[in-house]
């Protein structure tokens, strides 16, 4: 399985502790870390180490950039550019294509003495004492926030890319990509950042049991649902609710015959014959139960607590078997009571008949529901109101039924 790459560029003497956090949290997450002071790093013995950084940039799926106070190794020093900036331009390069992403991490110490460094400068421009070399010793110093202000504020403005946004406000170019800025002072924060980005803060196993779930629920959905026409789904779940509120069956007309529109018999024959083919083994979602990929951990108790997605597997397994256990259905069956009559369009049909086909097709439009529901959640989508569908075709015994079924939180 390929899992999310990740190229960390920083100077590496006042980062390291960082850059061993980050690949160690992303390794155990399932991702894979390029780091170039890791034996596992590819190191190969005919190029120079800054190129061999620049060649791996390219197998990486995100680009993680710190800046701190140091400017570390030059790659060009006539033109004052450092592997790292070397590095960024590279990824830039790549992003720009579409073929990475970049995440750019600042200390917030040196992103606030940006700021005192330009403030410095407009007040040193007022000394008519200064020459201009005096002004730039003075404003480039060396301090505990940065060592090259010049130079690593020149990085910053690059990565910002303030220019080019400006100029593409006003019509004169393209606006700049990757130009996030995530100041940081903890680990913590740096995760936080990271976490949404990459497979929606879950870990790589997980995220691949979510997909895997995702598509067994799609594949199960379309089993279930018929299409009508070319691209146009039929959901049969209005149509159902519909007939069992028409038909208004009760138990206590369990052995008498009613009538039927013509129209309705016709729809409930299409229903019918679709939901009769039906077949859906619960078995397989039994071992997303069991897998905790559904549970969410709960550090103020320590224990995990089932999450809403959790929920609605345990309904839909619920709701898989109910629908096995419904009696199989034949049009044939419901065709033999339509009797010639002299109501028009009404055709009169056992109570018992149509209770046995419309229980069938209840719990058919349950599972349909429950499974949109929760594939739509699986892929981070906003998923669909699941409606109430009775127990029971027959309206004086349904709420009967649902008083009686406990709940998960009274158990």
């Amino acid at each position: 399985m390929d899992q999310p790459t990740f190229f960390l560029s920083s100077t590496i003497y006042d980062f390291s502790d960082l850059r061993s956090a980050l690949k160690d949290y992303l390794e155990l997450r399932g991702c894979k870390v390029l780091a170039s002071e890791f034996t596992d790093f590819e190191q190969p013995l005919d190029k120079h180490s800054y190129e061999a950084c620049l060649d791996t940039i390219e197998k990486a799926d995100f680009f993680v950039l710190f800046i701190g106070r140091r400017v570390g190794g030059w790659y060009d020093e006539p033109n004052k550019i450092s592997i790292t900036r070397a590095e960024y331009r590279r990824a830039y390069e790549l992003a720009s294509a579409k073929k990475l992403r970049i995440l750019c991490f600042i200390r917030s110490e040196v992103w606030n003495h940006r700021q005192s460094v330009q403030d410095l400068q407009n007040a040193l421009k007022a000394d008519l004492t200064l020459n201009p070399t005096q002004r730039e010793k003075l404003a480039n110093h060396p301090t505990q926030a940065m060592d090259n202000a010049d130079v690593v504020i020149s990085f910053i403005k690059e990565v910002t890319k303030n220019s080019e946004t400006q100029k593409a406000v006003k019509g004169l170019g393209t606006a700049p990509i990757a130009n996030w800025i995530w100041p940081f002072t903890t680990f913590s924060e740096v995760r936080q950042a990271i976490d949404p980005l990459v497979l929606n803060g879950f870990a790589v196993r997980d995220a691949a049991g979510r997909k895997a779930l995702e598509a067994q629920l799609v594949t199960m959905l379309v089993a279930l649902i018929p299409r009508k026409g070319v691209n146009t789904l039929f959901d049969p779940t209005e149509h159902v609710l519909k007939i069992v509120e028409e038909l208004n069956l009760s138990y206590d007309k369990i052995n008498e015959t009613i009538k039927i529109k013509k129209s309705s018999l016709k729809l409930l024959g299409y229903l019918t014959l679709k939901a009769s083919i039906v077949k859906v083994d619960p078995a397989p979602y039994h071992a997303y139960l069991s897998s905790g990929l559904l549970l969410k951990y709960d550090p103020a108790n320590g224990t995990y607590n089932q999450t809403h997605e959790f929920d609605l597997l345990v309904q839909l397994i619920e709701n898989i078997s109910r629908l096995d256990k419904t009696d199989s259905l034949n049009f044939s069956e419901l065709h033999k009571y339509v009797k010639p009559n002299d109501l028009g369009d009404f055709r009169m049909i056992p109570v018992e008949i149509l209770a046995k086909f419309t229980q069938r097709l209840l719990r058919w439009v349950d599972v349909i529901q429950i499974g949109k529901a929760l594939a739509q959640s699986i892929a981070g989508k906003p998923a669909t109101k699941i409606k109430t569908v009775p127990l029971s075709p027959l309206i004086d015994q349904a709420p009967g039924l649902e008083a009686e079924s406990a709940t998960s939180e009274q158990v």
